[in-house]
């Protein structure tokens, strides 16, 4: 194989050339020379706009298939999310709906508690009657109320791992309220029994009566704060005021100072 050009037509025409051609002759050879590099001309500019195209024509293709994967993954992203949060708030409503059941049923219990240890201690006070039945009442009462408390328990932690951490914290504070008014009544029917201590039991169950509205409250404060993780998703429950008081201080609202002291 030979490394030698092949000779072009140009190189032909011009080799056919010699001395005895006529004008005319090399009129038209000189013709077909400026033809045939016209010609070179517009097949070098022919490939090198077609590559340009090709080259236009790959990075357009890329760009519209890079697009539509972002377009794909970011709705596919969206839809995940829209998925997590439908199950979330799922998760909300079966565990907040136990919650505030529950939570009702302990304010209502606690409530009914307060009021047959105030039978109790307003039969002594004012008629000097041993309303034994009233205490038996409030004994079967707070059977009933020790089960909802045990339920609240699980109910809460469920709705608290589903829920803000400002929710948790007033949550917890709930929680807390309900123990302070169990060691409360307790210590009340304990006082209204032995004798030396009837009329510090007697003053408690008319301070409890008095601030029977902090349970309805504390149980408001609960439902808000099921109805705000609902609306966030269990993202924020800082639009809702915890107002429910400290241990100590609601201690000193249901036992007389006395014997906090």
């Amino acid at each position: 194989m030979s490394d030698t050009p092949e000779p072009s037509i140009e190189s032909d025409l011009l080799a056919d050339a010699t001395p005895a051609d006529t004008p005319v002759e090399v009129a038209e050879k000189r013709r077909w020379r400026g033809l045939l590099r016209f010609m070179k001309r517009e097949g070098e500019q022919r490939d090198r706009s077609m590559m340009f195209n090709a080259t236009v024509t790959v990075g357009t293709t890329a760009l519209v298939a890079f697009t539509a994967m972002y377009a794909t993954l970011s709705t596919t992203n969206r839809n995940l999310n829209e998925t997590r949060r439908g199950a979330r708030v799922v998760a909300l409503v079966e565990e907040w709906s136990v919650t505030v059941a529950d939570a009702s049923s302990a304010i209502e219990i606690l409530g009914q508690r307060a009021n047959d240890l105030w039978a109790y201690g307003a039969a002594i006070e004012q008629q000097g009657v041993i309303l034994d039945e009233a205490l038996d009442s409030e004994a079967t009462k707070e059977t009933s109320y020790l089960k909802v408390r045990q339920s609240l328990a699980f109910s809460s932690a469920k709705a608290g791992l589903v829920s803000s951490e400002v929710t948790n914290k007033c949550l917890d504070k709930f929680v807390a309220m309900l123990d302070t008014w169990q060691n409360a009544l307790n210590w009340t029917r304990s006082s209204l029994q032995v004798e030396g201590s009837v009329e510090s039991g007697i003053a408690a169950v008319a301070m409890q009566q008095d601030n029977r509205t902090a349970l309805s409250d504390s149980l408001t404060i609960v439902r808000n704060l099921a109805r705000t993780e609902l609306d966030t998703a269990g993202a924020d429950g800082s639009s809702v005021k915890c107002s429910i008081p400290a241990e100590d201080v609601l201690w000193g609202k249901l036992i007389p100072s006395e014997v906090t002291e």
